[in-house]
């Protein structure tokens, strides 16, 4: 849609973009302690799905989402409680509410994006030692990652790869098992699928 212009302004041409989302993310933990084996363990996998919104003013554009996510992640402990050969599995998984915002730039059909993605803890259990631990309210609730990326808009298809990084979720939870603070960091892909339903170019 084009504005047409006033006395004394300019004009800039800007549409806007919106519908749903559905992303699916492959993550992986880097942490370094010897106790945990990242190597058998320590991969992610999840998805989200949600609603864009996508502002566009010329070749710049600015997208939040609405997402609703799910991440499992797996950890082997090494030699648990000094025990030789004893290495238990433990299992993570967290329901959050994922507010990702891209700023980008078009070039054509194609786009360049960054920007950061806030996410709100709704609920989660730990497995472990055939013990099942509810997520409570005493854990932090809200945590920020970063991400770049590229996409491209194919008629009403859109495709975006992004790679993510920051901390995992998962790293309160392993503080509170084994009694310390870790502070793992994680680096992920994520592939978005998206359909625009406004007819607004």
């Amino acid at each position: 849609m084009s504005q047409q212009p006033m006395f004394g302004q300019e004009s800039y041409s800007r549409f806007y973009q919106a519908g749903p989302v559905a992303k699916l993310l492959t993550a992986k933990m880097t942490l370094d302690n010897s106790e945990i084996d990242l190597a058998e363990g320590g991969s992610e996998i999840g998805y989200q799905f949600g609603f864009f919104f996508r502002a566009n003013v010329e070749n710049v554009y600015v997208q939040p989402s609405v997402l609703l996510s799910k991440i499992k992640t797996q950890l082997v402990f090494l030699n648990y409680d000094n025990v030789p050969n004893f290495n238990p599995r433990a299992d993570f998984e967290f329901n959050t509410l994922e507010l990702p915002v891209d700023i980008g730039y078009r070039i054509g059909n194609l786009r360049l994006q960054m920007g950061p993605s806030f996410s709100i803890l709704l609920s989660g259990h730990r497995s472990f030692l055939n013990e099942i631990e509810k997520v409570s309210d005493s854990y932090n609730r809200t945590s920020m990652m970063w991400h770049f990326g590229l996409g491209g808009d194919f008629d009403r298809v859109m495709i975006d790869i992004n790679y993510e990084f920051g901390l995992s979720k998962t790293g309160e939870s392993l503080g509170r098992l084994l009694g310390r603070e870790f502070i793992p960091k994680q680096r992920q892909w994520v592939i978005s699928v998206g359909l625009n339903f406004l007819n607004d170019y």
